[in-house]
């Protein structure tokens, strides 16, 4: 190849890319600026969100696959017995505030990086919560989403996607071990992705692959208990589908997951109550539901996202409840912990 051509593909490859880039501001732009001027939207939209990955590939962040066969399968619908349903539900609730002795869990705002694992992320953070609520405090450790990400063979493709109700149907039949975030240090296999994207550090693989699965061994060196003390279950897994369910549930046992479709304008969500007003169809993400509450009349969810800190409100969000908005109310899943007889 002469050196002229060679410039001109070089040239031609910079100009994609820079049209590319530019598309991107211009439409986020248009979407900020579009959502502020609007003073019926119950939401504000920032571009000063950190975004997992290169700030413009979102699709690579929406790791739930679409519901198959097995669903219901594995987690059945579970509807509330009488005796729950008619407890009386507070207008605005907040599982942190109910279970201070799990705070530590239940105010963790996780970090998925550029890999699409919120399916196993958000699924382990729910069990951690719960598994500590179970207990009154007395097991209060972080579950490896690591582990789940990479060994749940049945659950889909690791960083590029998985089935929220075989990650519980993972609990039930093989256990999960204990693992914090990147670098922690905490519990048998932790989280091994590197943190990064767009407004805080370089990602080192723009694409990374599913890390490999390591099989009855802790990863973390430091970590002395046995691989199989370590493994936690769950003794029930199941699906919840009217709204009065979903806040009974999280009321009596802890937080739920729940997966939703994500549109470009949920990326630029900086505060308020979320409900959808413009932009494509990114794909389906997994979060957990905290709990509930109505702002200036408008009912939202409490909810937890898996892109640090530094997205939306400290790494919360809150979107619009009772209308199943962006079928965030469609496919809600939980699991009771098993409880040892005794608690290390």
């Amino acid at each position: 190849m002469s050196k002229n051509i060679f410039f001109i593909l070089a040239a031609a490859v910079v100009a994609v890319t820079v049209r590319e880039s530019s598309a991107v501001t211009n439409e986020a732009t248009f979407i900020i600026d579009s959502v502020n001027a609007d003073l019926g939207n119950t939401w504000r939209a920032t571009d000063t969100n950190v975004i997992p990955g290169d700030g413009k590939n979102f699709e690579q962040l929406m790791g739930v696959l679409p519901r198959n066969g097995n669903a219901y399968r594995f987690a059945p619908i579970k509807t509330n017995t009488e005796g729950d349903s008619n407890e009386a539900l507070p207008e605005n609730f907040d599982a942190r505030e109910r279970w201070p002795e799990c705070s530590s869990l239940l105010s963790s705002i996780k970090d998925q990086s550029n890999c699409g694992s919120c399916w196993a992320v958000s699924a382990a953070s729910v069990f951690s919560d719960r598994l500590c609520i179970a207990t009154g405090g007395a097991v209060a450790r972080n579950l490896s989403a690591e582990q789940l990400n990479t060994c749940c063979y049945r659950c889909g493709h690791g960083c590029d996607g998985g089935s929220p109700e075989a990650a519980w149907y993972f609990f039930m039949r093989h256990g999960i071990v204990t693992g914090g975030e990147y670098q922690s240090g905490e519990g048998c296999q932790p989280y091994s992705i590197y943190p990064c994207g767009k407004g805080r550090n370089t990602c080192i693989d723009d694409d990374p692959d599913t890390p490999e699965c390591t099989i009855k061994t802790c990863t973390n060196s430091n970590y002395t208990k046995d691989y199989r003390a370590d493994l936690h279950y769950v003794d029930t897994v199941y699906s919840l589908k009217s709204e009065e369910d979903i806040m009974t549930d999280i009321y009596k046992y802890g937080p739920v997951q729940a997966a939703f479709y994500v549109y470009t304008d949920f990326m630029y969500y900086k505060t308020g109550v979320y409900s959808y007003t413009r932009g494509q169809m990114e794909g389906g993400h997994a979060i957990k539901i905290l709990g509930w509450g109505v702002d200036n009349g408008t009912k939202y969810w409490l909810c937890a996202n898996s892109w640090s800190r530094s997205w939306g409100e400290n790494g919360l969000f809150r979107i619009l409840r009772g209308n199943d908005e962006c079928h965030i109310e469609d496919r809600v899943l939980a699991g009771m912990p098993h409880v040892p007889k005794r608690n290390n």
